[in-house]
């Protein structure tokens, strides 16, 4: 009897101490209400008042795509940590917030800011974690740098075998277009040539046709004869006068580049179509996947962006002088075992043009950024 009467004393404090409720209660409040409501306040404030024991719940209540709830979880975790850290951290379970850290498939920003706290605890730990984390969504970027950093190393020291090895790994594990130009670098000091842009998935290797006219900047909610059939030996009415379609292929820059862009396709290039206003043009490739299978295509166009993959559009988006962004937009596809079409339409500004670009970028892709195979 006095135990059970001792247990529900306890358990009656708890409660009192959560303001009535449990931690779980109160982050799916804040999930659901924010901090907004008088219920979302009230729920902040109990669990940054709380004590460590916490911090992995609110973790799990950050692991969603809602920042804005995310955020408001975050505030209450960097209370309750510093408040912790004033004694030492000592009461902070560092276990279960690293077994979090390492679970790849929780959200990335809410593995980083755990990450930020157990290296507090336990320096050192990033390091160690990141050697193991070449295939980590979140995490990839610094095992690669790593890697970079070794390969450099070993060829300082005139290990060429051991440093070629290394750059090989960071590059066919790099997914940012910079690092796999720095492997790529080193790659070629060795005598191996690489392509970082088939490595990224771009695509080279097109049919350019234009300008047709956009009638007042209309154009891209206009159609024309190459959405409804391509026909590369076609001659079609064009601005001013009769276009055919034209073959370009994309010259990459060199590894040592710092350009912003791998595989631009420069619509007002003298070898492409060159300089026009108020006018759309059209770009076609073909390519074949060994067999059907679900991918991501990335990229980004000035101006506009509409792109169809064997005859079906996949994406449309309207946005005037908005700039070429690596991978600003992406869209899933589905790519049908043998060939495959795509037809990209692009858009340029009527005059007086104060950013007269005319140029796009896409790639094809698969769930971590790495470029599909494709066949001519």
């Amino acid at each position: 009897m006095r135990l059970l009467l001792g247990g529900l004393i306890f358990l009656s404090a708890t409660i009192a101490l959560a303001g009535g409720v449990s931690f779980q209660q109160d982050i799916d409040t804040i999930v659901r209400q924010g901090r907004g409501s008088v219920p979302g306040r009230a729920a902040w404030d109990r669990l940054s008042q709380a004590k460590a024991d916490v911090l992995p719940a609110l973790l799990e209540g950050m692991n969603t795509k809602d920042t804005v709830a995310a955020n408001w979880l975050r505030l209450a975790f960097d209370r309750v940590v510093e408040r912790e850290m004033k004694t030492g951290g000592k009461n902070i379970d560092s276990a279960k917030i690293l077994a979090f850290v390492k679970d790849p498939a929780k959200q990335g920003r809410a593995r980083r800011f755990a990450l930020e706290l157990v290296e507090r605890l336990q320096p050192g730990t990033r390091d160690h974690l990141f050697v193991d984390a070449l295939d980590d969504p979140e995490f990839r970027f610094e095992a690669v740098a790593l890697v970079l950093d070794k390969a450099r190393t070993s060829a300082k020291a005139g290990n060429t075998l051991i440093a070629g090895n290394l750059f090989r790994q960071a590059f066919e594990k790099s997914r940012d277009m910079m690092q796999a130009r720095d492997a790529a670098v080193g790659l070629e000091a060795g005598g191996v040539k690489v392509s970082v842009g088939a490595h990224l998935g771009f695509l080279m290797d097109w049919h350019l046709i234009g300008p047709f006219d956009s009638n007042g900047q209309k154009g891209v909610r206009l159609s024309y004869p190459p959405e409804k059939k391509v026909d590369l030996s076609e001659e079609l009415d064009g601005q001013k006068g009769k276009v055919r379609w034209k073959r370009f292929n994309v010259k990459e820059p060199a590894p040592t580049s710092r350009d912003r862009h791998q595989a631009l396709v420069n619509l007002a290039d003298k070898s492409a179509l060159g300089n026009a206003d108020d006018a759309i043009a059209f770009a076609y490739t073909e390519f074949s996947v060994e067999k059907s299978l679900k991918a991501e295509m990335r990229g980004a166009a000035d101006d506009n962006f509409t792109v169809w993959v064997n005859g079906v559009k996949v994406f449309g988006f309207e946005e005037w002088r908005n700039g070429v962004r690596h991978d600003r937009h992406r869209f899933p596809v589905e790519l049908k075992e043998g060939k495959n079409t795509v037809l990209v339409k692009i858009c340029q500004s009527a005059a007086p043009n104060t950013e007269p670009n005319w140029e796009f970028i896409l790639r094809v892709v698969d769930a971590t950024g790495k470029g599909i195979t494709l066949k001519k």
